[in-house]
């Protein structure tokens, strides 16, 4: 059976997305955006076996309002949903251009000035989880078993013609003070503002 042919560049790209998978965390140089990206990657891929449409990511929202979010519960040690109005507000423009021109056929119904969002705070638990991608499927998991959390990660963005869920989450590590024992938190949030598109 022949293998199939990469270009060198290809194959070094291939091979460093296959090894994030089996990447070791390193709590003391955690990292943010491979962690990020697969937990992205392990929603989508529920949604699809649902169904359901997959979500678009934007880089705005990400780093504008996701990182922003979850730091917050980073600092307030929570698993709540801080207030990010003026945060969306501050880059509601670019993420509607960002996400605009990735579709020269469609045109974007509605600005991007509302969302729904999931939250948590875990801990290190290294009998749950040792790789980050591990790690990715234990978050989203633990969304999957809460009614309303599971609501929104598969199905939000999913009804009505030419529907797109506009994407992004973040997660961080922290304190997690418990009984007078602080150990290493996870803090995580993931946001999803519904648009819909017209055609030219």
């Amino acid at each position: 059976q022949k293998l199939p042919i990469f270009s060198q560049s290809k194959f070094v790209i291939f091979c460093s997305y296959i090894n994030s998978f089996s990447q070791i965390i390193n709590y003391n140089n955690f990292e943010n955006g491979l962690i990020d990206s697969l937990v992205f990657l392990e929603i989508n891929s529920y949604r699809s076996e649902a169904g359901n449409p997959k979500l678009v990511y934007s880089e705005n929202l990400h780093n504008g309002l996701s990182k922003y979010i979850t730091s917050i519960l980073v600092r307030q040690q929570s698993a709540g949903h801080p207030e990010g109005k003026e945060a969306l507000a501050a880059i509601g423009k670019k993420v509607f251009s960002e996400v605009q021109s990735r579709f020269s056929n469609k045109v974007l119904a509605y600005e991007v000035d509302s969302y729904a969002e999931v939250s948590l705070k875990t801990s290190k638990r290294p009998e749950k989880f040792t790789t980050y991608q591990e790690l990715a499927k234990y978050l989203v998991d633990l969304w999957k078993n809460s009614v309303g959390h599971d609501l929104i990660i598969k199905s939000w963005g999913s009804t009505g013609e030419d529907v797109v869920g506009i994407a992004s989450g973040s997660v961080q590590i922290g304190d997690y003070d418990w009984r007078g024992v602080r150990y290493i938190g996870i803090y995580a949030s993931f946001q999803i503002s519904v648009n819909y598109f017209n055609r030219y």
